[in-house]
């Protein structure tokens, strides 16, 4: 005995627990889950109940107490058809046993009574609706049948349990009591076979965390009782159908221990009278294998006011049958928050994967959001409202849980802004201003002729038109919160006018260049070119101007301008890129007298043009190289090719008053040839003045 209780008590601590219930199904004590076991689980439990009753006799002169034995055993099979299925078979062995007590006098145990109570067969179906797979959180409904039959006692098995019973009811034991003892019927109550009994029950399961409850509510209706012969009819009463209910709480440490609280009723609607019984109990154990104990007590009428307590222990184990497939579906997981680069502040956003199938989702109030992947590389495009969008690129492995937080700088906002007016008298007009090849919404200036408009960084033409004027047009371009006043006259029609326009491009390439054009010493407002064409176009009065264009990384142009009325002139410039520090450039068109540093007069534009270089960089510093053929000696090539060199310093600073610590003159005589010295040709080449950027600063 002590090594089946040793037994009992260590395996249930190998594997997991199977939670069936004392009459089968996955449950508590007598309440039925309403979530089955998963599909192909097979489970087989046994569960030992046993109560008695102590009577006082009188024997030997002397009261002795002898004690009515109800042993109960429980044990079946259940099996899980498919998720959602339980069925199950049980057979309720019982024993009854009179226990005499031998003192005074030596008095024998008669034979118990063994028989079958019941064999029940039943399933159950349920669905749990879980809402977090993790917490755990979830419910489920479901409903169990089962029919229950009541066989008979043996006359030829278990020592003849008929007559064993029928002596257990109505007869005394004489051969158990000695001369002069007092024979004493132990009236046990009999067994009663019976038809089947049907039950049908609702089951109702909730689970959060480590709470879990149960509801069950049914009716059995009971089959036809067979009256054994040795039962009087006055004592015989068939049994009521009966309305069986209970309510079940458990407590879940842990998956190896609950702590159980049922309360289970059967109200009997014949006499409509209700019995009630809770049992509080624990179960230990795991996934395959489970140890439940615990004692029911009688509250409120129970079957016999003698039979109010009653202790059971039960132990189920079960394997599953069915091999699971999983399908692993590789998964990534990737959760943040988007918020105001500046303040912190959550940001609604939409966040858009482009180059996958993944369809954008939107962040939550509080700027967060969650979303899943297959492993992979993705981008995340993420646009508010008022905002520049942001891109970031992630790499996804199976698993990987990735924190991507997007913080995002609000939108620049650039301002252009001015004032409309009579390019005569100077007074504020009221105009319509478009900015054409855009989709900026016309609009007009106030009264006061101030006009002013938010837009994204950029280059854009202003058309401006009012009535009985001719329309002006400026292109301007306005950097990341950057605020460019363009002020813009015009010109009433029949006034006398004269157009400038032209195109501005880069010498050598041709390319269109975007410039200032500057009417020098006038009121008139600088106009910028095209940067797509180059092309610029200013009204003004008849006149004569001087002309100013201006680029960056550009030397500036100028030219006097003489227009007439009503005249349309095209003036284009062409620009030279300003030199680079490092950058070497050769002078073409300087010439010397023979074997001498005399600079000739047809020398001098190339030089005049060089001085412009150094004037629009007041703080260039240069270094002008002489360079001969190899014609004469060495040094006589070395002495000669300073000279000259000088000789060009001494014009920049003579003429164009250069500053002459800006200017170093080095001779390299023939030392650093470009072309062949054996042509007259190459000769020509390697005869030349270079200017090399030393520095800007």
């Amino acid at each position: 005995m002590k090594k089946l209780f040793l037994v009992l008590c260590v395996v249930p601590f190998l594997v997991s627990a199977q939670e069936i219930g004392l009459y089968g199904g996955r449950g508590m004590f007598k309440i039925q889950y309403a979530r089955p076991h998963d599909m192909g689980v097979l489970s087989f439990h046994i569960g030992a109940l046993e109560r008695y009753q102590e009577i006082e006799s009188y024997q030997g002169g002397r009261t002795v107490t002898d004690r009515r034995h109800f042993f109960d055993l429980t044990t079946g099979l259940s099996y899980s058809v498919i998720d959602y299925i339980d069925m199950r078979a049980n057979i309720n062995p019982f024993m009854k046993w009179f226990e005499m007590a031998n003192y005074p006098l030596d008095r024998g145990d008669p034979d118990p009574v063994i028989g079958f109570g019941s064999i029940l067969l039943g399933m159950k179906v349920g669905y749990p609706f879980i809402v977090e797979e993790m917490t755990p959180l979830y419910y489920a409904v479901g409903v169990d049948g089962y029919v229950d039959f009541g066989p008979g006692l043996s006359e030829e098995w278990f020592n003849n349990a008929l007559e064993q019973d029928r002596r257990f009811y109505a007869d005394s034991f004489p051969e158990a009591y000695p001369a002069g003892g007092i024979p004493y019927a132990p009236n046990f109550p009999p067994y009663i076979p019976h038809e089947a009994d049907i039950c049908v029950t609702g089951l109702f399961d909730f689970r959060i965390g480590p709470f879990a409850a149960h509801l069950n509510g049914g009716y059995l209706v009971t089959g036809l009782d067979e009256r054994p012969l040795y039962v009087p009819v006055s004592d015989f009463i068939e049994r009521p159908n009966y309305v069986p209910h209970g309510l079940g709480v458990e407590l879940i440490p842990s998956k190896d221990f609950v702590i159980l609280f049922e309360t289970y009723g059967m109200f009997d609607m014949d006499a409509r009278e209700e019995s009630l019984w809770v049992t509080p109990g624990l179960r230990i154990g795991t996934q395959r294998v489970s140890f439940d104990m615990g004692c029911e007590l009688g509250i409120v009428n129970p079957t016999s006011e003698d039979f109010w307590f009653k202790a059971f222990l039960n132990l189920s184990a079960g394997a599953d049958l069915v091999k699971k497939v999983t399908i692993h579906i590789p998964i990534a997981k990737v959760t943040g928050r988007v918020y105001d680069a500046n303040s912190g502040e959550p940001i609604q956003a939409a966040i858009s994967f482009p180059g996958s199938d993944k369809e954008a989702i939107q962040t939550a109030p509080d700027g967060t959001y969650e979303v899943s992947f297959s492993p992979g590389s993705f981008r995340f495009h993420v646009e508010a409202t008022n905002y520049l969008w942001k891109e970031k690129a992630v790499v996804l492995k199976d698993g990987d849980q990735v924190v991507l937080d997007f913080n995002l700088n609000t939108k620049p906002e650039s301002k252009i802004l001015g004032k409309i007016y009579d390019s005569e008298t100077k007074e504020p007009l009221v105009a319509q201003i478009t900015f054409p090849q855009t989709t900026i919404a016309p609009f007009s200036s106030g009264t006061d002729g101030m006009y002013d408009i938010i837009v994204d960084p950029g280059t854009y033409r202003i058309h401006v038109e009012a009535t009985n004027y001719q329309f002006n047009e400026k292109v301007v371009t306005v950097n990341k919160d950057e605020t460019k006043v363009v002020d813009i006259a015009l010109a009433k029609i029949g006034v006398a006018q004269a157009t400038l326009t032209g195109k501005i491009s880069e010498v050598e390439s041709g390319k269109p260049l975007q410039a200032q054009v500057k009417f020098v010493d006038t009121e008139y407002p600088a106009a910028t070119t095209d940067p797509a064409t180059g092309i610029y176009k200013i009204t003004v009065k008849p006149g004569t101007y001087s002309v100013l264009v201006e680029a960056p990384d550009y030397v500036s142009e100028s030219a006097p301008i003489v227009l007439a009325k009503d005249e349309t002139k095209i003036q284009n410039f062409q620009l030279k890129p300003i030199p680079k520090v490092g950058e070497k450039i050769v002078l073409k068109g300087i010439y010397f007298d023979f074997n001498s540093a005399v600079i000739k007069p047809e020398s001098y534009p190339v030089l005049d043009d060089a001085a412009k270089v150094l004037t629009a960089k007041p703080k260039m510093r240069v270094e002008i190289g002489g360079h001969t053929d190899s014609v004469g000696s060495d040094s006589y090539n070395q002495k000669l090719s300073y000279q000259r060199a000088n000789a060009v310093r001494d014009y920049l600073i003579r003429y164009h008053n250069i500053t002459p610590d800006r200017l170093i003159a080095v001779g390299y005589g023939e030392t650093q040839p470009i072309a062949d010295n054996r042509t007259t040709a190459g000769r020509d080449l390697n005869r030349r003045i270079e200017f090399k950027i030393l520095s800007w600063e």
